[in-house]
């Protein structure tokens, strides 16, 4: 799962930034998981009721990441693939059945630019390490890759029983396994009848409610600068029921004999992609909007907008990486603070990025 630190909650105490006092009857909770630190926040309820939701949320986030990293020998996902690369059908857990299909879903509508089939071209990169030493795959290696080229839609289920066509399959989530956890934990937060939440899994984020729905007061929002990740690019005030999450290629890029790689796989070149330095997309399933993120940064110039109503997404910020701002109209009405030169999505500004 990758690391990530994209968004200030302007509202929130700690590391993050602050805009004004906290309200009452605020519970925050921090720890370690996913390989980043998780922040949970709960607004107008009993410290008991938090802290009962705080502790189920960790139990099953540390058990997610056990059973869903495709590179824990001990886990879920690792058994899944085994099978997968012996050609034989396995068993799967119902939440994995569920999982699996909604992404199919969302793969065929991103043209399979968002594929977590590929598995073993992260490990073809070395990408699945925390300390990359590279060298880089050669061209040769990546051409024999694509003739392989493995999609999710390979597989298809009887029942529980997972089967796929093509035993080239290695299925890794880190393109959209947060965003999962981040709707797990909303229906946890539901359930227990907390209306107001935040969920910060390093900087994707499931908004839940108000900030103070006292004063009717929402939660302020500031997106990274990738240039100055310090920095509040631009914010987005948010209540109700959404999701905010960013994909860029600054969060994990790596040098060799003076080339810089982003951790952004295209699955159609088999190569790092450039494009964007970074696309945040809101939405009220976080499932979605964290698979969309990294589709549109694969996408590029010419065809985020076209992937981005295939996927049902309404809202997507993107910046490129000579600074430029593009966002979709409705998206562009909610920025506030803007500290970029926000083009219009259609503009000659997004077509010469293609140059």
């Amino acid at each position: 799962m990758r690391p990530k630190l994209l968004f200030f909650l302007i509202a929130l105490t700690g590391s993050l930034l602050f805009a004004c006092q906290a309200p009452t009857q605020t519970h925050q909770t921090r720890f370690p998981v996913f390989g980043t630190v998780v922040s949970l926040t709960a607004n107008e309820t009993d410290r008991q009721t938090a802290q009962s939701v705080f502790s189920q949320i960790e139990q099953r986030f540390h058990a997610l990441h056990k059973d869903w990293h495709a590179w824990n020998q001990s886990g879920q996902l690792h058994r899944i693939n085994q099978a997968i690369a012996r050609g034989e059908p396995i068993e799967v857990p119902p939440l994995f059945k569920r999982f699996i299909l909604k992404t199919q879903a969302l793969s065929k509508a991103s043209d399979a630019l968002f594929d977590p089939a590929i598995g073993s071209l992260i490990a073809l990169w070395g990408f699945h390490s925390e300390h990359w030493e590279g060298p880089p795959p050669s061209k040769a290696e990546r051409q024999a890759w694509l003739k392989t080229r493995p999609r999710i839609t390979d597989l298809w289920f009887e029942g529980l029983t997972l089967h796929s066509r093509n035993p080239a399959v290695q299925l890794d989530f880190g393109g959209n396994a947060k965003g999962l956890a981040l709707d797990l934990a909303a229906e946890r937060f539901k359930a227990a009848g907390i209306d107001n939440a935040v969920i910060n899994i390093g900087g994707d984020l499931r908004i839940l409610g108000q900030r103070d729905p006292k004063t009717y007061q929402a939660w302020s929002i500031g997106v990274q600068d990738p240039a100055d990740p310090a920095q509040a690019l631009a914010s987005i005030t948010v209540e109700g029921d959404e999701s905010l999450v960013t994909s860029g290629t600054y969060q994990r890029a790596y040098q060799w004999q003076g080339q810089t790689f982003s951790h952004i796989l295209n699955p159609n070149t088999a190569a790092p992609t450039d494009y964007f330095a970074s696309v945040t997309v809101a939405h009220p399933d976080a499932t979605t909007a964290d698979s969309a993120a990294t589709a549109l940064m694969v996408a590029g110039p010419s065809q985020w907008q076209r992937i981005a109503d295939r996927m049902g997404i309404k809202q997507a910020f993107v910046v490129a990486p000579d600074g430029r701002c593009f966002a979709t109209p409705a998206m562009a009405e909610r920025l506030h603070r803007v500290q970029c030169d926000l083009q219009p999505p259609n503009s000659e500004s997004n077509a010469s990025l293609n140059m």
